[in-house]
């Protein structure tokens, strides 16, 4: 007789489970409502409009054989609360949700478009005016590699700072990239 109980128990308990994930990801979940959450879905969602295709792009031939250290969209998550260091519930779902309704690509141009590259420049267009005084659309390979760099980390790889740095990397990336293209 116990047997028979503890599939039903385990059955049950894996559509409570089930329930319980559903639920904190539908826009029934009042998380989703707050005003930081609705801000970065408007601003995600804005993106579309962008064109940095080029850029987007490179940055996804590079990151075939470079491993990235976080996702675009986790990176776009972290513009909204909270703010502390670890793990967090309510990060996470905010993590999946994002994850759930944008493409990596969406997520990506919105960091393109809010990333802080530096000397005062948010934004790729900025970026691109203040390092290169061109615009976005008129960046050649190895400047619309440079932005690409900066994502990482655009103290260290700040093109007035440290121009021999970014140029050996930017080196490295084209190799990448011509190696994909000659396959």
């Amino acid at each position: 007789m116990k047997l028979k109980k503890k599939p039903k128990i385990i059955i049950s308990i894996i559509i409570m489970l089930f329930a319980i994930y559903s639920f904190l990801l539908s826009d029934f979940n009042p998380i989703f409502k707050s005003k930081e959450f609705v801000y970065l879905t408007n601003s995600l969602k804005e993106t579309r409009k962008e064109n940095f295709k080029s850029i987007v792009e490179i940055y996804n031939e590079i990151h075939k054989t470079v491993k990235e250290k976080r996702c675009s969209c986790e990176t776009a998550s972290t513009f909204i609360g909270p703010y502390r260091h670890g793990f967090s519930l309510t990060k996470k779902l905010y993590l999946l949700k994002v994850e759930k309704k944008f493409s990596n690509n969406e997520c990506l141009k919105f960091q393109l478009i809010h990333y802080d590259f530096g000397n005062g420049n948010i934004g790729v267009k900025n970026a691109s005016k203040f390092y290169f005084d061109k615009t976005v659309e008129q960046l050649n390979e190895e400047e619309k590699i440079t932005i690409v760099i900066m994502l990482e980390n655009s103290s260290l790889y700040n093109p007035v700072r440290n121009k021999k740095g970014i140029m050996n990397k930017v080196r490295i990336y084209q190799r990448i990239l011509r190696k994909k293209t000659s396959r």
